[in-house]
């Protein structure tokens, strides 16, 4: 399969227990949409008005998958509402492609992509900002990001030994072997799944690091802050996927 991606739109993260990864997430500082319509996003302000930035929650067995944008795109026609706070429902649809083999990923276009931003969505108690990056690990980055890099219409290159980065838009790809990624990561313990590749993380732009550390010791959520800033919390800490938390300032 072949496209012209516009960007990463957003990360689905499938769970046998979704309001319970709900309610984790919200622990870490995000907002997320009302409880009772499937799918629970967390939503972020875009890079282009057109193309969401966003963590969509679904029901089913623990895994996580990519989303690509689209400008255009026959398939089936997702439609669903949530609850606004002043009363009116905010009505969406989504519309989606076939999924491919490496990382599950589809692609994805918006007849309604306001519905992903508005305000009492994109605001959030940890200053979320943006998802900058997906973390992903494979036994062979090179190669992984190439076969991505053509299939999307992308952009790829090697950054070091052990860890390539896949770029379509605003949100990188960034793709480690295992022992990169312990390595990288290891202030948090961070293991590679025996199934790759395999999505493990995510980096989100917040404004400031110390309101996030404040959050997250005040809901008892390990976390370890490092030397250049960031605000790491492991995967077990976090409902399935690490974060990490850049500050802007």
């Amino acid at each position: 399969m072949k496209i012209t991606a516009r960007d990463i739109d957003h990360v689905v993260l499938t769970s046998t227990a979704p309001e319970t990864l709900a309610r984790r997430l919200g622990e870490l500082g995000f907002t997320l949409t009302p409880e009772g319509t499937e799918p629970r996003c967390i939503c972020f302000q875009p890079a282009a008005d057109d193309v969401p930035n966003f963590i969509a929650l679904r029901e089913g067995e623990d895994a996580a998958a990519l989303a690509l944008n689209v400008a255009k795109l026959d398939g089936p026609v997702e439609t669903f509402s949530w609850e606004t706070e002043d009363g009116p429902s905010l009505d969406a649809e989504l519309v989606s492609g076939d999924p491919a083999a490496a990382l599950g990923w589809r692609p994805v276009q918006h007849p309604t992509p306001d519905a992903f931003t508005a305000p009492e969505w994109i605001v959030h108690p940890n200053g979320a900002l943006a998802m900058m990056a997906v973390h992903a690990v494979a036994d062979d980055p090179a190669a992984l990001a190439k076969t991505l890099k053509a299939a999307w219409g992308g952009k790829s290159e090697t950054i070091f030994d052990g860890c390539s980065v896949v770029k379509t838009g605003t949100v990188e790809l960034l793709i480690w072997t295992p022992a990169a990624w312990q390595d990288e990561y290891k202030a948090i313990e961070a293991m590679a799944p025996a199934t790759r590749p395999a999505i493990v993380g995510l980096a989100i732009a917040v404004e400031r690091a110390r309101p996030v550390r404040a959050l997250l010791n005040a809901n008892n959520i390990p976390n370890v802050p490092v030397e250049d800033g960031r605000i790491l919390v492991g995967a077990e800490a976090a409902g399935g996927l690490a974060v990490e938390f850049v500050p802007q300032v």
